[in-house]
Protein backbone atom coordinates (compact mmCIF):
# COMPACT_ATOMS: atom_id res chain seq x y z
CA UNK A 1 0.00 0.00 0.00
CA UNK A 2 2.82 2.34 1.02
CA UNK A 3 4.63 1.90 -2.40
CA UNK A 4 1.04 2.16 -4.45
CA UNK A 5 0.66 6.04 -2.23
CA UNK A 6 4.46 6.65 -3.36
CA UNK A 7 4.26 6.10 -7.03
CA UNK A 8 0.96 7.71 -7.34
CA UNK A 9 2.08 10.97 -5.33
CA UNK A 10 5.36 10.76 -7.08
CA UNK A 11 3.27 11.10 -10.74
CA UNK A 12 1.34 13.95 -9.39
CA UNK A 13 4.35 15.45 -8.52
CA UNK A 14 5.92 15.06 -11.74
CA UNK A 15 2.49 15.67 -13.85
CA UNK A 16 3.28 19.70 -12.10
CA UNK A 17 6.45 19.97 -11.97
CA UNK A 18 6.72 19.17 -15.70
CA UNK A 19 7.63 21.83 -17.79
CA UNK A 20 4.31 23.68 -19.16
CA UNK A 21 5.41 23.10 -22.94
CA UNK A 22 2.52 23.21 -25.81
CA UNK A 23 2.80 23.23 -29.59
CA UNK A 24 0.35 25.80 -31.75
CA UNK A 25 -2.10 23.54 -33.10
CA UNK A 26 -4.94 25.79 -34.60
CA UNK A 27 -5.05 29.40 -35.62
CA UNK A 28 -8.17 30.93 -36.98
CA UNK A 29 -9.04 34.82 -37.55
CA UNK A 30 -12.36 36.70 -37.45
CA UNK A 31 -11.42 40.35 -37.95
CA UNK A 32 -11.49 42.47 -41.61
CA UNK A 33 -8.32 44.24 -41.03
CA UNK A 34 -6.28 40.83 -42.89
CA UNK A 35 -6.74 39.73 -46.58
CA UNK A 36 -7.04 35.52 -47.46
CA UNK A 37 -3.22 35.96 -48.21
CA UNK A 38 -1.56 37.37 -45.03
CA UNK A 39 -4.17 35.35 -43.03
CA UNK A 40 -2.45 32.04 -44.72
CA UNK A 41 0.86 33.79 -43.29
CA UNK A 42 0.20 34.06 -40.24
CA UNK A 43 -1.02 30.60 -39.93
CA UNK A 44 2.76 29.69 -41.10
CA UNK A 45 4.05 31.91 -38.79
CA UNK A 46 1.95 30.20 -35.79
CA UNK A 47 1.53 26.61 -36.69
CA UNK A 48 3.60 24.74 -34.81
CA UNK A 49 4.88 27.48 -32.58
CA UNK A 50 6.10 26.46 -29.30
CA UNK A 51 5.40 28.61 -26.09
CA UNK A 52 5.68 27.86 -22.36
CA UNK A 53 3.36 28.86 -19.28
CA UNK A 54 4.67 30.06 -16.01
CA UNK A 55 2.38 30.23 -13.34
CA UNK A 56 2.76 32.81 -10.17
CA UNK A 57 0.09 33.92 -7.62
CA UNK A 58 -2.24 35.91 -9.83
CA UNK A 59 -0.36 36.22 -12.68
CA UNK A 60 0.99 33.85 -15.88
CA UNK A 61 4.10 34.51 -18.06
CA UNK A 62 3.13 33.23 -21.59
CA UNK A 63 6.22 32.62 -23.89
CA UNK A 64 5.76 32.26 -27.53
CA UNK A 65 9.13 31.03 -30.15
CA UNK A 66 8.20 31.37 -33.53
CA UNK A 67 11.22 31.69 -36.08
CA UNK A 68 13.56 31.69 -33.50
CA UNK A 69 12.51 34.65 -32.02
CA UNK A 70 10.92 34.62 -28.18
CA UNK A 71 8.26 37.04 -26.90
CA UNK A 72 7.04 36.85 -23.65
CA UNK A 73 3.55 38.80 -21.68
CA UNK A 74 2.11 38.86 -18.36
CA UNK A 75 -1.28 38.29 -17.61
CA UNK A 76 -3.04 38.83 -14.67
CA UNK A 77 -5.53 36.33 -13.28
CA UNK A 78 -9.14 36.64 -13.85
CA UNK A 79 -10.66 33.36 -12.56
CA UNK A 80 -9.14 29.48 -11.57
CA UNK A 81 -9.05 29.21 -15.92
CA UNK A 82 -8.55 32.62 -17.44
CA UNK A 83 -6.09 35.06 -17.87
CA UNK A 84 -6.00 38.57 -19.12
CA UNK A 85 -4.38 41.46 -20.34
CA UNK A 86 -5.43 44.28 -21.74
CA UNK A 87 -3.86 47.22 -23.57
CA UNK A 88 -5.22 50.80 -24.95
CA UNK A 89 -4.19 52.88 -28.14
CA UNK A 90 -5.91 55.53 -28.42
CA UNK A 91 -9.35 54.73 -29.02
CA UNK A 92 -8.49 50.97 -29.73
CA UNK A 93 -9.16 48.80 -26.74
CA UNK A 94 -7.49 44.96 -27.36
CA UNK A 95 -7.73 42.39 -24.71
CA UNK A 96 -6.46 38.87 -24.92
CA UNK A 97 -7.68 35.87 -22.31
CA UNK A 98 -5.81 32.87 -22.59
CA UNK A 99 -8.59 30.26 -21.33
CA UNK A 100 -6.78 26.77 -19.95
CA UNK A 101 -8.30 23.54 -20.52
CA UNK A 102 -7.43 21.34 -17.16
CA UNK A 103 -8.16 17.64 -16.28
CA UNK A 104 -8.01 18.04 -12.11
CA UNK A 105 -4.80 20.36 -12.31
CA UNK A 106 -3.34 18.94 -15.73
CA UNK A 107 -3.38 21.43 -18.30
CA UNK A 108 -4.38 19.24 -21.43
CA UNK A 109 -4.31 22.56 -23.60
CA UNK A 110 -4.81 26.45 -23.76
CA UNK A 111 -6.87 28.92 -26.29
CA UNK A 112 -5.95 32.11 -26.60
CA UNK A 113 -8.94 34.65 -27.82
CA UNK A 114 -8.10 38.01 -29.25
CA UNK A 115 -10.30 41.07 -28.83
CA UNK A 116 -10.20 44.47 -30.60
CA UNK A 117 -13.13 46.83 -29.09
CA UNK A 118 -15.01 44.31 -27.72
CA UNK A 119 -14.83 42.24 -31.26
CA UNK A 120 -13.71 39.06 -31.45
CA UNK A 121 -10.44 39.32 -33.61
CA UNK A 122 -8.71 35.71 -33.86
CA UNK A 123 -8.02 32.37 -31.33
CA UNK A 124 -4.70 30.38 -30.97
CA UNK A 125 -4.83 27.26 -29.70
CA UNK A 126 -2.17 25.00 -27.98
CA UNK A 127 -2.15 21.48 -27.15
CA UNK A 128 0.81 19.73 -24.85
CA UNK A 129 4.06 19.41 -26.16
Amino acid sequence: MKRLFFITSFLMLYLTIQAQTFVCTDYNYYGSLLTPQKVQKEKAKFLGSKATLVFFDKSLKFSSTTNGKTESIVMDKITDNEYQIIERRGNDVNKVVLKLNKWVEYIRSFTIVGYKNNSLEGTLTYKRD
